[in-house]
Parts: C-alpha cells; sequence; structure tokens
C-alpha cells in the first residue's frame, strides 16, 4: 500500500499528522487523558526514603544522549553537584534506543530506556514504581516551550509529574521560553504536581512563562555553567599548541561556529550564502587586524551537526589564511570543549551552550541568534544586543561584517563585563539543583517579579 502512494503525497501526509498532534485537543486527548490514567494508580506523593539512592534524569533528546554537546553539559554538570553532596547515588538517564543506553553507560551511568515508540504513560509509571528515584532531574533546554514538539514536551513535563508522584524531589533544570509558547502547554502546566520545581534560565523567559503559565517558577541560571573543564586530554593539549602557535605571532585567536539549525526549517541555500558570507567577512578582517580562527562543533548529532557548516568552511578559507584558521576535526567532550573556550581571546557561535561554555570561563562572546534565546543569556551578564545577530540579518548586505568588526574592537570589554558578573552567574546556575540538596535553598532565590521566595 505504501508503494501506492507517491512520495511527495506521503510526506504532506506526515506534514498534516504531526501539525495534527500537536494541537491543544490532541494533546488533551491523547496525553493529558492517558497521564491521568496511569498517574490514578500510582498514589499521591509517597514518602521520600530517609536515606537518598537513587536519581532518574530525562534528557531533553533521549534517543542522542551525548551528541548534542550541550545535552551532555548539563547531565554532567547536574550529576555532578549531585554526586558531590551523595556520592553514593545511582543515577539513571531515560533512553529511547538500545544505542542510546550505550552511550549512559559508557558515560559512567545507568540507562532506563522507557522513552520507546509508541510511548506509553502507564509503561513509565511501573518502570518508576520499580526504580522509586529520591530524585527527578529534568533537562528543560530549550523544548518545554513548544518550539519544536508540544508532545513532547508535554511528555517530558508529565513524567515529572509522574516521579513526583512517587515521592521524588523533582527539578526541571534552568529553561528557555522563547516569545511564542505551544497553547497546548498551558493545560499541561496547570496540572503539574506542585513538587515539580520549575526553574527559568534567564529573566526574559521568567516574565514569558509567568504570563503564560501563571505558575510558580524560579529564576536561575544554566545548569550547564557548572560543568568542570577538561584541559588534560590530548586533544586539548594538541589545539592548545595550535592556539600557542598563533599567540606567539602576535595574533589573536577567535573560535568561530555555526550549524544547520540556525533556520528552522532545512535551507541548504541559505546555509550556503552564510558560509560564503562568513568566509569573505572573516579573511578580510582576519588580515586586517591579526586574528586567527578556531573552527569548533558543539553538536555531532546527523544531519545537523555543525561541521555539515563548518568543513566547507574551512575548506574556503584555508587557501587565503593557511595556519591561520585550524578546523577543530577531532569529537570532543563537553569538558573538553569547554577548556578549548577557555583558552582563546573570544567565541562567535550560533550554539547558546558553546557561547555558556565560554562565558563559563571568563570568555566573551558574540552570538548568532534563533529561537531568541540569546538575549536573556547576555542579560545575565549585562552584555550589549549589540552583539547578537540573527541569521536573516546575517543573509543582507555586509551585515556580518559589520558585526564581526564590532566583536574586534568590542571583546576586550565585554570579556571584563563577563568575568565580573561570573561569579553570581555561578551562584544562579546552582540554584538548579538546590531544591533537591536543601529545602532552605529555596527561599534565596528569585522568583518573577524579583521577590524572593
Amino acid at each position: 500500500m505504501k508503494q501506492l502512494i507517491p512520495v511527495p503525497v506521503r510526506r504532506q501526509l506526515r506534514g498534516w499528522l504531526n501539525s495534527a498532534k500537536n494541537t491543544p485537543f490532541a494533546v488533551d486527548l491523547l496525553e493529558l487523558r492517558r497521564w491521568q490514567i496511569a498517574r490514578k494508580d500510582v498514589g499521591v506523593n509517597a514518602a521520600p526514603r530517609n536515606n537518598p539512592r537513587r536519581l532518574v534524569l530525562l534528557p531533553s533528546d533521549p534517543w542522542s544522549i551525548h551528541q548534542s554537546r550541550g545535552d551532555e553539559a548539563m547531565i554532567e554538570a547536574a550529576a555532578g553537584e549531585m554526586k558531590r553532596v551523595y556520592p553514593d547515588l545511582e543515577i539513571y538517564i531515560v533512553t529511547a534506543t538500545s544505542a542510546a543506553s550505550a552511550d549512559v553507560r559508557a558515560m559512567g551511568f545507568r540507562p532506563l530506556e522507557i522513552w520507546k515508540q509508541p510511548f506509553s504513560y502507564e509503561t513509565v509509571a511501573q518502570e518508576l514504581s520499580l526504580t522509586r528515584p529520591d530524585f527527578g532531574v529534568v533537562l528543560g533546554a530549550d523544548v518545554l516551550d513548544g518550539y519544536y514538539s508540544p508532545v513532547d514536551a508535554a511528555r517530558m513535563l508529565l513524567v515529572a509529574d509522574l516521579m513526583a508522584a512517587f515521592g521524588a524531589k523533582v527539578s526541571v533544570l534552568g529553561f528557555s521560553f522563547n516569545s511564542r509558547p505551544a497553547k497546548a502547554l498551558r493545560e499541561v502546566f496547570r496540572l503539574l504536581d506542585p513538587g515539580v520545581v520549575l526553574n527559568l534560565r534567564d529573566a526574559i523567559s521568567l516574565q514569558r512563562f509567568d504570563d503564560f503559565a501563571q505558575k510558580r517558577a524560579r529564576l536561575v541560571a544554566d545548569a550547564a555553567f557548572m560543568l568542570t573543564p577538561r584541559a588534560d586530554t590530548a586533544a586539548v593539549k594538541q589545539i592548545a599548541a595550535t592556539v600557542a602557535r598563533q599567540r606567539e605571532q602576535g595574533r589573536k585567536v577567535f573560535v568561530f561556529n555555526i550549524h544547520p539549525m540556525l533556520f528552522k526549517k532545512p535551507e541548504p541555500a541559505k546555509l550556503e550564502r552564510m558560509i560564503e558570507l562568513a568566509a569573505d567577512a572573516m579573511a578580510r578582517l582576519s588580515r586586517q587586524h591579526n586574528a586567527s580562527w578556531l573552527l569548533l562543533a558543539h553538536d555531532y548529532r546527523p544531519g545537523i551537526a555543525d561541521d555539515n557548516c563548518l568543513r566547507p568552511l574551512a575548506a574556503r578559507l584555508k587557501p587565503a589564511l593557511g595556519e591561520h584558521v585550524h578546523h577543530v576535526e577531532q569529537v570532543l567532550s563537553a569538558g573538553e570543549i569547554k577548556a578549548v573556550v577557555g583558552l582563546v581571546d573570544g567565541v562567535i557561535t550560533g550554539r547558546m551552550h558553546l557561547a555558556i561554555a565560554a562565558l563559563g570561563q571568563g570568555t566573551p562572546v558574540a552570538a548568532i541568534t534563533y529561537q531568541d534565546k540569546f538575549q536573556g543569556l547576555f542579560g545575565h551578564f549585562g552584555i550589549s544586543e549589540s552583539l547578537l545577530l540573527s541569521p536573516a540579518q546575517f543573509l543582507v548586505g555586509d551585515s556580518f561584517d559589520a558585526f564581526l568588526l564590532h566583536f574586534l574592537g568590542a571583546y576586550e570589554a565585554a570579556g571584563e563585563q563577563v568575568r565580573q558578573m561570573l561569579p553570581d552567574v555561578m551562584d544562579l546556575s546552582r540554584a538548579n539543583v538546590a531544591p533537591l540538596l536543601d529545602d532552605s535553598a529555596m527561599r534565596i532565590v528569585p522568583e518573577a517579579g524579583g521577590k524572593v521566595a
């Protein structure tokens, strides 16, 4: 039967089905009602155990746990902070496939393969009843406003609720909230167990969330700020030597990163134009300002991998700049990437968690924005929004040329501002796990409107 339907028609049908299942009616029918059935049999807020032993962590992409270095950074940062207080804690990470489970084992954690298709709240509840988590952590990242999928966002939130129903202390790590959240999620947020602590990772997102959901939430900074850099590996030492050689020639060294997800839909022509404009500006300004470039990937997921853009960019730059451009082809861990961005003078990136890694090292950042989420991150540090450029602006005339020139003149002052604000931002980052570790910590973190909880 499948062969009888032309491919374009099949694609159109899939598009209609995906659109239909993300409507408020479908979320109510297919998610909320099935969750309510599963929750009925759980019991309400079972008493937590006296000696905490287990943590269940739900990543934002259970299919690909650590090919996104942003998710890896948040996982390792939160797990590290929890293990510091509870050294014997068993950490389970929710997965969707056997390949993802293998990645989890390689990271030193235990997989909990409950995100399989077709998705079942009853299966999740049964597994949680066996695991009996004392703590639950959800990586909200940039998915809980429904930008990518209201259904996936609803499932993450409702599983957080199930963990709370089993008596776990649950924290949704700081997440972004864009200006157009999916209406289907309003009822999901309203029904969440009050024991699920919701953290927004910047003041702009917190205000948007408060306007949308009118539910108590807390201001934090991204959990990935807590990640410990790994400077002692062979790969990082090799890159450090490359940077040192450029410095010996009196050159400044900057990381550069762009990626396919700067456009919501696949836009090959726009990406090609972006690469062309970037190469022209970087080659010209490199000669004028003694700048060298480190092309650094932060996401390795097939199809949306950063190297899909960085590899052709390197090919364009190499003939003009020679040794003054270096494409990092090694696959680096999140900790290694954080170490690398601590070696350079500045970072220009389209990946938010690469920006977080850099800012966490006191390195100034300029960002190519998407999902309007960098504004809130920059707000934590008081960095001017003149160091933000949208993908649409990038493609207009010499806008990127002017943007890059501005950063090369502003990065030193921006770096001083970042280093001054970093201690306060680190305190806000640690606030992500404070509700799990110490109830008194809840009283010192600002709520919406600047109040104190």
